[in-house]
C-alpha cells in the first residue's frame, strides 16, 4: 500500500489566535476537502489527530497505482490549499501542510471500537510515512516522498532534489525525493 501523512504546521498558532469552534470549523472545511481529493484517488483516510490525518491507498489496486494515486492526491490537496489561501483567508494568514509517503507491505484489518468497525493498517511502512511527513520541518518542503514511491511515479517530477537524512527510529539515513515547495516565510497559521 502507499500511506500518506498530512499535518498543519503551526497549529498551537492557530489554536491560540482563534476561538475554538472558528478553528473546528476551519479544520472541518480543509479535511472534509482533503477527504474527498483522497476518495477521489482511490483512498481512505484511516486516522485523524487534532491537526493531521493519514490515508491508505491500494486496498484494492496494484501498489504502483496505489503510489501514483496518493501522489496525485498529494498534488491535489496542496493546489486546493493553494487557492483556499488565495481566497478564504488574510494576507499573511497562510495555511500550509507538510505531506509524506511511502509505500510498502502493510497489515490491514478492522477493529470494533464502540458500535464502529474501523479499517486499521500497520506496519513499519507506516512508521516511515510518519517520519517523512515530520522531515517536511527540517527540510522546509511541503510534500517528501520516498525513494520507493519516487520509482514507481509514471511520469516522475523531473529536477527534483533527492536527499539521505536521518529519520527518528530509522537505523540508517533515508533517501527522500523534495517535491513539493518551500514553506511561506510569512506563514502564521
Amino acid at each position: 500500500m502507499a500511506l500518506l501523512f498530512l499535518d498543519i504546521r503551526n497549529f498551537t498558532p492557530l489554536v491560540e489566535g482563534h476561538l475554538a469552534h472558528n478553528v473546528i470549523h476551519i479544520i472541518k472545511k480543509l479535511f472534509t476537502s482533503f477527504q474527498a481529493i483522497i476518495q477521489a484517488h482511490h483512498g481512505r483516510i484511516i486516522e485523524t489527530t487534532g491537526d493531521g490525518f493519514y490515508a491508505a491507498f491500494g486496498f484494492d489496486r496494484h501498489v504502483k497505482d496505489a503510489a501514483n494515486d496518493a501522489v496525485r492526491s498529494g498534488v491535489a490537496i496542496l493546489r486546493s490549499l493553494e487557492l483556499r489561501n488565495e481566497t478564504s483567508f488574510e494576507s499573511g494568514n497562510k495555511i500550509e501542510v507538510g505531506i509524506g509517503i511511502h509505500a510498502g507491505k502493510v497489515a490491514t484489518g478492522s477493529i470494533n471500537l464502540g458500535e464502529e468497525n474501523h479499517t486499521v493498517v500497520m506496519g513499519y511502512p507506516v512508521n516511515i510515512a510518519s517520519r517523512i511527513q515530520a522531515a517536511t520541518k527540517e527540510l522546509n518542503n511541503n510534500f517528501l516522498v520516498s525513494s520507493t514511491v519516487f520509482q514507481l511515479l509514471n511520469s516522475p517530477p523531473s529536477n527534483k532534489e533527492c536527499v539521505h537524512v536521518n529519520l527518528k527510529g530509522v537505523k540508517n539515513a533515508f533517501p527522500l525525493h523534495l517535491i513539493g515547495k518551500r514553506y511561506y516565510d510569512d506563514c502564521l497559521i
